[in-house]
């Protein structure tokens, strides 16, 4: 038994979790201590998306366990309890958990980070999860400190901090690159970067990011379609991937057909495809599975809106919806209760899509998330001729053409020259000029931007100079208008 144990951690570890958990069903055929092989086949039974199995399998090692075991399989309880979304109870069932053991402490603690996340207070969970990383690196438990980090990224991802879960999720990496783990430990911290290099407009980064064959196909998949998402904002074929993610599923899997569901609208309305978009948008939400996250549906929820407003703004023979009051009433009513800022916006955003919010102010909120796209698209709704010239540069400077041509038609019906073409060059700024442009156009002090960038404030001062001589730029402001346009 104990070398089936061994033999079944070895292929979990190299990225085989099906062949692990078969290990395991045949090693508890046999008589003998069945508490761990039932631990680690509750763990390939999670990670396999198998989720019922998985709960019956730890409810029966829970009943075997004494000691140290016990002590970890409490704390697998109040994981499963944070994935049903039961936040309080399984922070509290973390921490009654006293243990000498770090690598027990570590994965206590990211349990618990992540539920106060996500009962509001995302300073402490984010503090509680820097502390999970700490216990793992004391313990030398690779699997501890990935989960520490997938659970930050994830966290700070959900509550709009995209740069920094790009920052931690890009460090990690290469890290275990560095190491020859990337395959075995990689995959949350992988999902995590593409969302927020998605969010974050770094697109060719996102394209680059590779998917193991290693990888949990749940992941992998979800990885795609963030790939996939990227492709239809930038008007190129996004149906070839979608199809793709939807291969690496194996069996029903109706999480991922709602997560699909909405880049498959995404796409659709990228292609002028908008009744298609809302169909799809209707359909899932009226079914929505128990584990889509809020901000999943809110996503859901705004592309419909935004593809019924298309459609019945477009001309020629486009079908139009039968009873358009009625969609967008069903589809306001559906909007969950956001779980952090970008949900906020998210669901701002739906409202506006129906004519009951500003966006002007929505893309002010997408400017302080720092997510490029979703503001000039709220700029281009807002048709202010400096808003549209604003997302026109940013649209431009993504790659976003569906964005752009629609741009294009909003300027020319409202008769408003767009400037792109004659928007300040920036290749002649060196790299470490183009990060201080950056934080000119977020409104920082040349002490704050020495602090952030780890310089002199008087170095800073020399770049600020260097930046408005190449830009032609009169002043910070002027510059500042500039980084915001080209972000």
């Amino acid at each position: 038994m104990r070398e089936a144990l061994e033999r079944a951690k070895a292929l979990r570890w190299a990225g085989r979790p099906d062949d692990a958990a078969s290990v395991l069903r045949k090693a508890l055929a046999e008589p003998g201590d069945r508490c761990e092989l039932l631990y680690l086949l509750w763990d390939c039974q999670f990670v396999l998306g198998d989720r019922a199995a998985a709960h019956e399998t730890l409810l029966e090692a829970k009943g075997l366990a004494s000691g140290e075991m016990a002590q970890r399989i409490a704390v697998a309880e109040a994981s499963w309890l944070m994935s049903q979304g039961e936040y309080h109870e399984a922070s509290a069932l973390a921490a009654a958990i006293d243990t000498t053991s770090d690598e027990i402490r570590a994965y206590a603690l990211s349990v618990r980070g992540v539920c106060e996340a996500f009962l509001g207070d995302v300073p402490r969970g984010t503090a509680t999860l820097e502390d999970a990383r700490t216990a793992a690196h004391r313990s030398g438990c690779i699997r501890e400190l990935t989960r520490a980090v997938g659970n930050l990224t994830y966290v700070l991802g959900s509550s709009g901090q995209h740069e920094r879960s790009a920052r931690i999720g890009r460090e990690a990496l290469t890290r275990l690159k560095v190491q020859g783990l990337a395959p075995t430990f990689s995959a949350v911290i992988r999902y995590n970067l593409a969302t927020s290099l998605l969010a974050l407009g770094r697109w060719e980064e996102l394209d680059a990011l590779d998917v193991p064959d290693s990888i949990p196909a749940n992941k992998a998949a979800r990885i795609l379609l963030c790939q996939a998402e990227s492709l239809a904002l930038r008007g190129q074929d996004a149906d070839y991937l979608i199809e793709r993610a939807e291969k690496v599923i194996e069996g029903p899997d109706a999480l991922f057909l709602a997560q699909a569901a909405y880049t498959r609208a995404v796409a659709a309305r990228a292609k002028g495809q908008y009744r298609a978009a809302v169909e799809l948008c209707r359909e899932t939400v009226a079914d929505l599975p128990e584990a889509l996250t809020g901000g999943e549906v809110l996503r859901l929820c705004a592309a419909g809106l935004g593809a019924a407003r298309d459609l019945q703004a477009a001309g020629g023979r486009v079908t139009k919806l039968d009873d358009p009051e009625a969609t967008v009433a069903e589809l306001l009513a559906r909007l969950p209760v956001p779980q952090g800022p970008e949900d906020e916006v998210w669901r701002r955003l739906a409202f506006a899509e129906a004519g009951r919010d500003s966006w002007a102010e929505i893309a002010v909120d997408w400017d302080r998330l720092r997510i490029p796209y979703q503001a000039a698209y709220a700029r281009t709704r807002c048709g202010e001729p400096d808003a549209l010239r604003h997302a026109d540069r940013a649209a431009q400077r993504l790659g976003a053409l569906p964005l752009a041509k629609m741009i294009g038609r909003e300027a020319r019906r409202r008769r408003i020259p767009l400037l792109h073409q004659d928007k300040p060059q920036l290749g002649t700024l060196t790299p470490r000029e183009r990060d201080v442009l950056e934080l000119l156009g977020w409104g920082r002090t040349n002490k704050e931007i020495a602090a952030e960038l780890v310089l002199s404030v008087r170095t800073v001062g020399l770049h600020v100079s260097h930046v408005l001589a190449k830009l032609g730029a009169s002043n910070r402001s002027e510059a500042a208008r500039i980084a915001r346009d080209q972000t």
